[in-house]
């Protein structure tokens, strides 16, 4: 079987979380589980500059080693930061948002398409751990209405 091709628009990523830590990508990966589908785990906001390219792919590769029979995508937010999103490109994640100068668009473009990895303009809807409730009951039900509302 071969891998889906992520750089298409037409992906159907698996439903995608902005999660800010460890614990918060387990939780999500839990509830992938529960509901019987893939997940895709985003970066916070430009967070390509504020915890690097090697936190989104560690945290990536532990959630996978932690849950290996769920399909796990990751998406690393660069922004602007074209550096960051080439450093992206060669790393352990699936696709990247860039919101950087048309120049730099197309060569990361290129760079993407020659590594089977996504490049997004935008940031994908997401359910962002940042807006659950505080309450844990609470929470969960937002979470499973997420991921409901998403497969």
């Amino acid at each position: 079987m071969s891998a889906p091709d992520i750089r298409s628009g037409g992906f159907a990523w698996p439903p995608v979380v902005t999660v800010y830590s460890h614990d918060q990508a387990r939780e999500a990966a839990a509830a992938a589980l529960r509901h019987g589908t893939g997940l895709t785990l985003l970066s916070a906001d430009s967070a390509a500059d504020a915890v690097g390219v090697g936190w989104m792919a560690t945290l990536g590769r532990l959630i996978r080693e932690e849950f290996p029979t769920l399909t796990v995508y990751t998406i690393l937010d660069c922004g602007a930061a074209g550096g960051r999103a080439m450093a992206a490109l060669r790393a352990e994640i699936d696709a990247i948002v860039f919101t950087g100068g048309e120049k730099s668009t197309l060569a990361l473009a290129d760079q993407a398409d020659d590594l089977g990895k996504g490049l997004l303009p935008e940031r994908p809807e997401s359910l962002d751990f940042l807006t659950l409730p505080d309450d844990p009951e609470r929470c969960n039900i937002a979470i499973s209405e997420w991921f409901e509302l998403t497969t």
